[in-house]
């Protein structure tokens, strides 16, 4: 009996030798309700680091997926989010050992917009909160955009055709189905944020 108990030790050392192997930095580069996307820090893209993490990542069980790219240090993870909340899913990354780092740090770049850019920013939240007070916050920007690309996309359809020869109609459907998904799903993760 004392031989099986000697036994499980080396076992329960090494569980905590491979939590060490986890310990590298990351930034978050774009997380939503269900994902979130890291990217290790050049120092700590290593095979023997992140393959580690990536195996304990994908033996839990509200985590349904796990894409990494070692070269570009690049880790996804696809997370049920009616099992685990954002904050949740970084207090598990925090407890496997990954230390999160803001990315001006990391970079040395600057998050900050241009003043040109603050400006159109501006002019369109204006422009949006115009016409949900005119709508009664029946609609927005946000749904008048792809709508509007939308009818365009019908109108080529109806005045020229197919026209698969030179990608007319179906490219602004695309860009009218992106921008609503798009658009709507950065309010909704703004919005459970809150």
């Amino acid at each position: 009996m004392a031989i099986a108990n000697n036994d499980k030790i080396p076992q329960q050392t090494s569980i905590v030798e491979n939590q060490n192997l986890f310990s590298l930095e990351a930034q978050i580069i774009s997380q939503t309700p269900g994902r979130v996307r890291l990217r290790v820090i050049p120092a700590h893209r290593q095979q023997q680091k992140i393959v580690p993490l990536v195996n304990a990542l994908k033996a839990r069980l509200e985590i349904y997926r796990v894409k990494n790219n070692i070269p570009t240090g690049s880790i996804t993870v696809l997370h049920g989010r009616e099992l685990l909340s954002s904050q949740d899913m970084l207090t598990v990354l925090q407890d496997l050992g990954v230390n999160l780092v803001e990315i001006a740090q990391e970079s040395g770049r600057s998050t900050s917009n241009s003043s040109s850019a603050a400006a159109v920013i501006k002019t369109a939240s204006d422009l949006n909160q115009r016409v949900k007070t005119a709508t009664d916050d029946a609609i927005d920007l946000r749904f008048l955009f792809p709508l509007s690309l939308g009818v365009l996309a019908a109108r080529q359809l109806i005045v020229k055709g197919w026209q698969l020869e030179f990608i007319p109609w179906y490219v602004l459907a695309w860009y009218a189905f992106d921008s609503f998904l798009k658009l709507n799903s950065t309010t909704n993760a703004v919005e459970s944020k809150n």
